[in-house]
């Protein structure tokens, strides 16, 4: 399903560039991922074989009424070669590609406590010099790294935790 995914992905981003609705549909395709992830049932819909083709068309079209057209027939030929599973992973690659194209970094920080507003907005102004471009900056929360700071970004990780740094320092004890 990700090469599926990717394909169509790709494609989409590329129609909607030609066509000036690159945001649009970036916001739309973020609220049916978001959608299908909170709402399975859905998703069971259109990849039930007891549902006929015609009655998953017409759900697409009733539930996606305002959508862009691309999104909407791209979501009718995923839904009919069986393919619709592939929806998360073709935001996924449609917002992969316009970050591309439009120079935008995503970037998640990962910490002990949530970021304060004022941490996060000196966070998002150092990657800009490091990375170049903007920062699109999502701040999840884990207390097991105790202190400090993750980062994950483009692929990178920089691990600057209080438990990796902790961990280090018995390594070294224990030799």
């Amino acid at each position: 399903m990700r090469d599926t995914g990717r394909i169509y992905g790709n494609s989409l981003y590329s129609l909607a560039k030609d066509e000036g609705a690159e945001n649009e549909i970036l916001t739309q395709l973020n609220a049916i991922s978001e959608g299908f992830s909170e709402n399975p049932a859905l998703f069971s819909a259109l990849d039930a074989p007891q549902v006929s083709a015609e009655e998953k068309l017409a759900l697409i079209d009733s539930v996606f009424e305002g959508c862009h057209p691309y999104v909407i027939n791209t979501l009718k030929l995923l839904t009919e070669g069986r393919r619709s599973a592939a929806v998360g992973y073709m935001a996924k690659q449609y917002r992969k590609a316009y970050n591309k194209d439009k120079g935008i970094s995503e970037v998640t920080a990962i910490t002990a406590v949530p970021l304060s507003s004022e941490n996060e907005t000196k966070l998002i102004a150092r990657l800009k010099k490091l990375l170049g471009g903007e920062i699109t900056l999502t701040n999840k929360v884990d207390p097991s790294i105790l202190g400090g700071l993750v980062i994950r970004a483009d692929g990178i990780q920089i691990d600057g935790g209080l438990r990796t740094r902790l961990d280090e320092i018995k390594k070294e004890i224990v030799r």
